[in-house]
């Protein structure tokens, strides 16, 4: 019989959780130094320096989440204002209605800004985040032993989610509508002229997918995961959809959210959750530049009606390998003891329900102004 002093908890599956992959797991002594100690067991309920620690990483994440959010709102504001007044050449009413106007429908400006202003909302409090939780950049990129092909499923799934979320959002917009309400939208005219189409390309193409997946699927999943894979999983993908401050975008951004940190959990690196990303907002690039694009024409109703054609062919074969994916690989289940170390201590942590109050804050006042 095996003396009990001799067990030991893996510091990285401290809960002994079969449905989790511990090699995405961090150091649970992080949290608890007495982890790992010959015959130390982990209390059904954390106490009180525990609860503490879950609680300060559960911050980290809400206030690097929150620092981005005010920062890029504050600096885009400010800079709006000085370009606004360099360009009136005065303080003169009339003179910044013209250059607010030239701005926001007239120049690809703006657009570009809003794209620098996202890039380091995303891209600061991921670096200083991961650096001050003792995280390694790097190891959000592991290499893996996947074939390629493995990808293309996960965008093709990807792509099946857009679809069907874009079919539900049509019907809570007309549900909307027909209350008189409208869901908030962007001023900003991204097709205004080319180099506006080049810049928004850019960053929604390329930029977004990384950067966004560098904070949310790296920095953000990682600190919401010491406890459970199972709640930095579905923690994430909230704070991502309630990020975008509208419903269309919410209810696309949380199913694929999950979607893509599961696969995170899966393989160890945010690489094939960028791929996704990169898949989605392409198409919806694309798609949409199509439709601004085309003639109010015959020919243009029969190319719009070939891109749907095609689109929902995609979005078809992205289904059957959804189900294939989600007979095999479930999320991860919560133990008893990560049941009482997830929601509950995540609701005492200030910073996060902080994030969580102003994103659902702004949207409510963006609905709000667009129905004024």
């Amino acid at each position: 019989m095996t003396d009990i002093r001799e067990k030991r908890l893996n510091p990285y599956d401290p809960f002994d959780n079969p449905t989790e992959n511990c090699a995405d797991r961090t150091d649970y002594r992080e949290i608890e130094p007495k982890t790992g100690t010959p015959g130390y067991e982990l209390p059904l309920i954390p106490e009180k320096q525990e609860r503490k620690r879950i609680r300060h990483f559960f911050n980290a994440a809400g206030l690097g989440l929150l620092a981005g959010a005010l920062g890029v709102n504050i600096v885009f504001i400010i800079v709006t204002l000085v370009l606004e007044m360099i360009m009136a050449g005065s303080f003169d009413y009339d003179a910044l209605m013209d250059a607010n106007q030239y701005l926001n429908f007239d120049s690809s400006i703006l657009i570009a800004l809003n794209g620098l202003m996202f890039l380091f909302a995303n891209l600061i409090p991921a670096v200083v985040g991961s650096r001050l939780t003792g995280i390694r950049i790097r190891s959000y990129f592991r290499p893996m032993n996947v074939k390629k092909i493995q990808f293309g499923k996960y965008m093709l799934i990807g792509i099946f989610i857009q679809a069907v979320t874009g079919i539900l959002y049509e019907i809570v917009q007309s549900v909307m509508q027909s209350g008189g309400i409208s869901d908030y939208t962007s001023d900003i005219d991204t097709y205004v002229n080319s180099r506006a189409i080049i810049a928004t390309a850019i960053y929604t193409c390329i930029v977004a997918p990384v950067t966004e997946e560098l904070l949310y699927r790296g920095f953000v999943l990682k600190n919401l995961s010491r406890v459970s894979l199972r709640f930095g999983i579905i923690g994430s993908a909230l704070l991502f959809g309630l990020a975008h401050e509208n419903i269309g975008q919410f209810m696309l951004a949380v199913p694929a959210g999950i979607f893509m940190a599961r696969i995170v959990t899966k393989h160890n690196s945010i690489i094939p959750s960028i791929l996704v990303h990169m898949a989605l907002n392409t198409t919806a690039f694309f798609t949409s530049w199509i439709a601004e694009s085309l003639p109010v024409s015959r020919t243009g109703t029969i190319i719009s009606f070939i891109v749907d054609v095609v689109y929902y062919f995609i979005a078809g074969a992205g289904m059957i390998l959804w189900i294939m994916e989600v007979r095999r690989n479930r999320l991860p289940a919560n133990t008893i003891r990560q049941s009482y170390r997830g929601v509950r201590i995540a609701l005492t942590s200030p910073f996060l329900m902080a994030v969580i109050i102003f994103h659902t804050g702004m949207a409510v006042i963006a609905i709000a102004m667009q129905n004024i």
